[in-house]
């Protein structure tokens, strides 16, 4: 018995299925390519949220007393005069 005549008659079934293959591995890289645009678009938001919560509560209750130490530091040194 001959089987490569039978093999024969599978060769449009694989070309069908090669062709839903190669559509199918496109479909998913642009799912891929989607899910990690969202994932940074997520994250920059994310950091962006924590560093402005950060930045308020800094300025609003730390920002006096930093500027306060910082300027009596500068003070400790007398000034130059420039001619």
């Amino acid at each position: 018995m001959n089987y490569s005549t039978y093999f024969k008659l599978f060769e449009p079934v694989q070309e069908q299925l090669s062709g839903v293959y190669s559509t199918a591995t496109l479909v998913i890289s642009i799912l891929l390519i989607l899910w990690a645009l969202n994932f940074i678009v997520g994250l920059i938001t994310k950091i962006f949220s924590l560093g402005k919560t950060i930045g308020t509560f800094y300025r609003s209750f730390i920002h006096r007393y930093i500027r306060i130490l910082i300027y009596s530091f500068l003070n400790l040194f007398p000034k130059r005069k420039v001619s």
